[in-house]
This record gives structure tokens, sequence and C-alpha cells, in this order.
């Protein structure tokens, strides 16, 4: 417990937690991206093996994003 309180590095910790949150965030932004790409592709009229090629995602990832 004592090492534990001596060696806690305050600003570490907070920049650690910064980055975590942004890396969440920008995998969060990217995939409302590829989501909004996703509808506006089945909208007209593209298959999900379409979509997956055009985008250059696997046909899983598509299908997932897809709420399929």
């Amino acid at each position: 417990m004592h090492m534990l309180l001596t060696h806690y590095d305050e600003k570490k910790h907070l920049k650690d937690t910064f980055e975590e949150g942004r890396r969440e965030g920008m995998e969060e932004g990217i995939e409302k991206k590829l989501k909004e790409q996703i509808q506006k592709k089945l909208s007209k009229g593209k298959t999900i093996t379409e979509i997956a090629e055009e985008l250059e995602e696997e046909v899983s990832v598509i299908e997932r994003l897809a709420g399929r």
C-alpha cells in the first residue's frame, strides 16, 4: 500500500486517461462515419458485399455496422 501511494504520478495518470479517451473518441467517430456511409450506400441499393469492397472493410464489419 505504501509503495502505491509513494509512486503515484498524477500527471502521468491524467495524461494516460486523456489519451485513452481521445483514442476511444476517434474510434467512435470513425465507426459513426462508416455507419453513415453504409446507410447511404444501402439506400442506393448496394449490397453488403459491394459496400465492403468499396469501403475496403470485411463483410462481417459492414454487416455489424449495418445492424444485420
